[in-house]
């Protein structure tokens, strides 16, 4: 019997059965099976050039599962990728024994005495303090921060630039600036460091950085005398009225030229002070100066004074004091001397 050749490219079905092969494939290709025809490789045509290879059931079933899992239909449940949103962190509520902290103070410095400028902690120099007993302070930042806080305080700790913990204080603001000097025999020449916290009760900032400063009073300038003698004049030709005099306290008017004078006590003439000046302060008493001048000592070396023009003071009741300075070096006040201006 003559047979006939099979294309090469047709699968391993009997030609009588090739329509239903095709639907047989084309089924599976839907379903994902393939259902494998009653006859085996073996009984195709054996002049065939090439046999086409056929994945099996099985083959064709595994390449056609998902990738990915679904979701049960019992619980209709399915995995969510996470959110890369961040989210934001609420407010805490204050509560008797978790009350919110208060801002961290700015601004810490040091002085060698409370009437020199301070010394920044921020700047790139570290501070330099003439004296065994400098002053710290910090102020409480911006008036919205610590406002509803009127037992805020600030805490300072003083340690020596090893660790070693020397003194600890703590102070009340005074409207936005809170200070405290350091007593007698806590400190002396050497290296240390200084931070500050602000608390309000039980709540407490974070701590400032350790800000560190030197004490080296080797080149310090002794100290001035006090002045004396003060006085005031009202006009070159009129003389002066001596504070404290059994006469009473000096009266001027508010129209003279007001001259305030005092002198250098005798321990501070000479060249121990070449930069000798005097700062005079003025105002109403029991209140903040008004008025306050630094002028240097007459080219005598006699003689503080500063003056002031006319119409500076309104009529009332006023006071002056006067101390002597060379940089570093300050003198303690003196004592105040009250005056009466009138019209």
């Amino acid at each position: 019997m003559h047979q006939t050749k099979h294309p090469t490219t047709m699968p391993p079905c009997r030609w009588g059965a090739v329509r239903q092969c095709r639907l047989a494939v084309v089924s599976a290709l839907v379903t994902g099976m393939v259902l494998v025809p009653a006859v085996s490789v073996a009984a195709a045509t054996p002049t065939s050039t090439s046999i086409v290879s056929h994945p099996t059931a099985h083959e064709y079933s595994n390449m056609r599962q998902p990738s990915t899992t679904l979701r049960n239909p019992a619980n209709q449940s399915s995995t969510k990728h996470p959110s890369h949103k961040p989210k934001p962190t609420p407010t805490p509520t204050p509560t008797p024994s978790n009350p919110l902290a208060p801002h961290a103070p700015v601004g810490l410095y040091v002085a060698s005495s409370p009437e020199l400028a301070p010394q920044s902690c921020q700047s790139m120099t570290t501070p330099l303090a003439r004296s065994t007993h400098p002053v710290f302070g910090v102020s409480s930042g911006a008036p919205a921060y610590n406002a509803d806080r009127p037992n805020l305080r600030a805490t300072f700790e003083v340690s020596r630039s090893s660790g070693e913990p020397l003194l600890t204080q703590s102070v009340t603001f005074v409207g936005s600036s809170a200070r405290f000097q350091v007593p007698d025999g806590v400190l002396t020449d050497g290296a240390y460091r200084v931070r500050a916290r602000a608390e309000d009760g039980a709540a407490v900032s974070e701590w400032l950085p350790w800000c560190a400063f030197t004490v080296d009073t080797s080149n310090a300038v002794p100290t001035p005398s006090v002045p004396d003698t003060l006085r005031i004049s009202t006009g070159p030709y009129s003389g002066f009225q001596q504070c404290g005099a059994e006469s009473g306290d000096p009266a001027v008017r508010t129209g003279n030229s007001l001259s305030f004078a005092a002198n250098p006590t005798p321990s501070i003439i000479g060249v121990t002070y070449p930069n000798l000046s005097a700062t005079f302060e003025i105002g109403h008493p029991g209140q903040e100066p008004l008025i306050r001048k630094t002028e240097p000592v007459w080219p005598s070396g006699l003689v503080f004074g500063a003056g002031l023009a006319p119409g500076t003071l309104t009529p009332g009741s006023y006071q002056f004091r006067v101390r002597a300075e060379d940089g570093n070096a300050v003198s303690a006040w003196s004592s105040w001397c009250a005056f009466t201006v009138t019209e």
